[in-house]
């Protein structure tokens, strides 16, 4: 189980900067690290304290947007979308809230579309997004999560297992494009996980 030495300073500037913000439209957490870094256990473990202090919290997983193990590019387009109608607050009225394509990882095919209704679970609360490339779209207070790359390899692997092995170079490869392509997206996210 990772070590969150710092969920209840986090859980509670997320607190406070939704409680500076007005209105129902959700605050917008990113949650962003490379593969096996802990990103799930953080906005799970996150939205739980939340929800212990009354809040609403909902997670939304971008891997529910990645088309297949080279997709990852695309769904930081697609995301950048959704987290613009998120903060600009189109994603809170049904009328408005755009859709999105997941994607069935055993047929190896699109599914969808789906309507984006995250924002609306977390109306007046908060919306932690976690996954690889959540940071490159728009948020609120954004977090990257930090572990060894040979630590975050056996993570994955236990996780995912042999499903995994052969993409993991793949993957690796399009995690670096995209933390070089929005090298200021990253360097600007407010606070750090450094994993042990």
């Amino acid at each position: 189980m990772p070590d969150y030495r710092e969920l209840e300073p986090l859980c509670d500037l997320i607190e406070q900067a939704r409680g500076r913000k007005e209105g129902e439209r959700p605050l917008l957490v990113a949650v962003d690290g490379r593969s096996g870094s802990g990103k799930t256990t953080l906005a799970g473990d996150l939205a739980a304290c939340l929800r212990g202090r009354g809040l609403a919290a909902e997670v939304f997983h971008l891997e529910d947007l990645y088309q297949g193990w080279s997709g990852l590019a695309q769904a930081a387009l697609v995301w950048q979308q959704l987290a613009e109608a998120v903060v600009s607050g189109r994603a809170s009225s049904p009328d408005t809230a755009p859709r999105w394509f997941g994607w069935d990882w055993v047929s190896s095919q699109a599914t969808g579309p789906y309507l984006f209704t995250a924002a609306q679970q977390a109306a007046g609360g908060v919306l932690i997004a976690e996954g690889v490339g959540a940071l490159t779209g728009a948020h609120d207070v954004g977090v990257f999560v930090e572990l060894d790359t040979e630590h975050r390899r056996q993570r994955a692997l236990a996780r995912d297992g042999e499903t995994y092995r052969p993409y993991w170079d793949m993957w690796a490869e399009q995690e670096a494009d995209l933390l070089a392509a929005y090298a200021s997206a990253y360097a600007g996210a407010g606070v750090r996980y450094l994993q042990r």
